[in-house]
Parts: structure tokens; sequence; C-alpha cells
């Protein structure tokens, strides 16, 4: 009697199983067949389909602290992926939308000729170099020059005056040496060459203590070092840079013996 029991409430629920899925095969069916019905329907259409069903749902309850958020962000994201799909074909569908297909075509077509007959028409614009490397491109005509024997040296060019002054005539001890006797004396004056007329001003003004600062070089220097050619070249180097560190205007281009008299 319990297996017949048993196997009577099998087949009750497998009925009851059957009769919910034909119903939910119904009420897709139904819900294909016509996708703009109103969803609101769907509550009536259980009630009377089966209330047992519609009941169970009711019964269910949300947790507190459950959130539904993410459910939700992804079913309203359907819809609107769903509106943008049928969007999309709609462009494609000639059968259903003609009108809209052939606009769309023909506003994609007028707007390639456009943009291909604005190429076209700007296409010697586009190739056109704007930069300039050089403005030779612009001259009639290129000349080549040779810069070491074709051009004119801008501190020595005889047709400008140059900026010259004489130092007077210093007379200065110097440090004896194998080849001199106890006191080498020295006898020099110097020509002083500026770049600009503001130097030989200030060195005019400021000649006693130049001459000074001068003279306290070369009294270090020995009788055998200044009697040789690097000696005085090397001399005149030390009086240009010194002159140029105590300048407050101009420089010195370079300083030249005038006379230069040693006695051992």
């Amino acid at each position: 009697m319990s297996e017949n029991k048993d196997q009577n409430r099998d087949k009750s629920k497998a009925e009851d199983a059957e009769a919910v899925a034909s119903s939910t095969e119904e009420l897709s069916e139904q819900l294909e067949a016509n996708p703009e019905q109103d969803l609101a329907d769907i509550d009536n259409i259980l009630g009377e389909e089966d209330p047992q069903f519609l009941k169970q749902l009711s019964d269910i309850k949300i947790p507190p602290g459950v959130s539904l958020s993410v459910l939700d962000g992804e079913l309203a994201e359907k819809p609107y992926k769903a509106s943008v799909f049928q969007q999309i074909k709609k462009i494609f569908n000639i059968k259903k939308n003609p009108k809209v297909v052939i606009s769309f075509w023909l506003v994609v077509v007028v707007i390639t000729g456009a943009v291909l007959f604005v190429w076209n028409a700007n296409k010697n614009l586009f190739e056109e170099n704007l930069f300039l490397n050089s403005y030779a491109t612009w001259n009639h005509s290129v000349q080549d020059y040779n810069p070491l024997s074709e051009t004119e040296a801008f501190y020595d060019n005889p047709r400008f005056s140059k900026n010259l002054m004489t130092l007077s005539k210093m007379f200065i001890n110097v440090k004896s040496s194998e080849n001199s006797g106890t006191t080498p004396m020295l006898a020099l004056e110097v020509n002083v060459e500026g770049i600009s007329a503001d130097a030989i001003i200030e060195i005019k003004d400021r000649e006693a203590e130049f001459k000074d600062l001068l003279l306290r070089f070369v009294e270090d220097q020995t009788y055998d070092e200044l009697t040789t050619t690097e000696g005085k070249k090397n001399l005149c180097d030390q009086f240009r840079i010194i002159i140029n560190s105590h300048l407050t205007q101009g420089q010195v281009r370079r300083v030249l013996l005038k006379s230069f008299i040693i006695k051992p």
C-alpha cells in the first residue's frame, strides 16, 4: 500500500511539473509572438494557470544583507544593448526598413564623395613643403665660397680703425737664473688691442693700476724664461688674462710687445 501511495505522489508531482513547464512554454510563446505585450499581464496569467507557483514566488524573502545592485545593473544594460543592436540591424535590413537603409547609405555616399573632392582639390597643398630648410630655395642663385680665402677678417679688417693703445715703458728687475747675473733687468713697452673702445678708455683711466698688476707678474719670471720665444708668447697671453680679469667694460683681444729689452 505504501509503495502505491509513493507512486501516486510521484505521478502527481510529475504531472504538476509538466503542467508548470507547459504553462511557461505557452507564456514564452505568447511573449515571442507579441514582444510588445505588456509585462504586467504575467501576474494574471500565472494566477490563472498556476496559483501555487505564484504563491511560492510571493513567499520568497530576500535577506537584508544581500545586494542586488549587480543584478539590477545587468538587467538595466540588457535592454540598452538590445536596442543598440536592433538599431544597427535596421541599417542593414532593407526588407523591413527600406527608407532608413536607403537614406543612411545615401548620406554615407555623399559624405565620402565630399571628402574625396576636398582631398583632390587640396592635394597640391598637402604635397607642398610648408617648412623652409634654407632661404636659398627662394633665391635666384646659390653661390659657394671658400671661407678661408674669400672672406674679410672682422677684427683685422684694414678698413676699420683698431682700438689700440700703448702702455708707457716699464722697468722691472726679474729673477736671476743660470745664464744671468745677480740683478737682471727688463725694460718693455706693450700695445693693447681692445675689442671695443670702452675697454681702451678704461685702461687709459686706470693705466697706473694695470701697469702695477703687470709688473707684479713679471718680477716672478726668470731671465731664462723671458729670453725664449715661448716665454715671450706666454708673457703676452698672461698680460691679456690679467687685464681682462680686472676690466669692468669690454675685453682685450690681444697684447703685443712694442719693445723688449732685457739685460742679464
